[in-house]
């Protein structure tokens, strides 16, 4: 064979090879991409059944404020849920949007951002909406007691209540930031993965794979 003949050779072998690469690198792509919208629509199932629960405990509450407007306790409990309850739904919407506007057909690169943003929003900033219920358990009873019992809460489970709320409150924010330190990185990544769950963190690993497969 001459040299020319063996170099068109190897150029063509080149070129089958770039084509197989980029016909697998597409089908690795489409199948975790697959994977990924599969792995994120129980999510947003959730957050849908979040925004509903959210909207009739708005309800349940704004109509016991208004019902008990003539009692400061109860009324500022019933604000207090009502509150609550509004934050609860802000949560759930701000999460159905960072899901929803995820762009599949884009780039990896650009759905591995949405992505990032999404578990930023799950581990910074979702997880705080249980802190204030180390004192909000109160208000909760105290709306409980009035609708079954029709009478109000002994004013003896806010004094012992609301001191270990505060401790409590103000633990868990000590921990929080302990755990997060550089030096004890393993700790804080433990609690980010629990709080970003297991959907968003398979989907974030299907497309390392591919951005994996494409350097190699």
């Amino acid at each position: 064979m001459e040299l020319d003949e063996l170099k068109l050779a190897w150029q063509t072998l080149d070129r089958r090879l770039e084509q197989q690469t980029a016909l697998n690198l597409q089908l690795l792509t489409e199948t975790r991409i697959d994977k990924v919208r599969s792995r994120l629509r129980p999510l947003w199932f959730g957050q849908v059944i979040q925004l509903i629960v959210g909207v009739l405990l708005t309800v349940t509450f704004a109509n016991f404020w208004i019902a008990n407007a003539g009692s400061p306790a109860l009324l500022a409990s019933g604000l207090l849920m009502h509150a609550w309850s509004v934050a609860l739904i802000i949560s759930a919407v701000m999460e159905l949007l960072l899901i929803t506007r995820i762009d599949y057909a884009g780039p990896v690169l650009t759905i591995q951002k949405s992505l990032a943003q999404l578990r930023l929003w799950r581990t910074r900033v979702s997880p705080w909406l249980g802190l204030p219920f180390w004192l909000l358990w109160m208000p909760l009873m105290a709306i409980a007691f009035k609708q079954l019992f029709g009478a109000q809460m002994h004013a003896s489970v806010y004094y012992i209540g609301i001191p270990i709320g505060i401790v409590g409150m103000l633990a868990t924010v000590w921990f929080h930031f302990w755990a997060h330190r550089p030096e004890r990185r393993h700790i804080g990544e433990a609690i980010d993965a629990g709080s970003a769950g297991r959907s968003v963190t398979r989907a974030q690993q299907y497309l390392d794979e591919i951005a994996q497969f494409g350097k190699e």
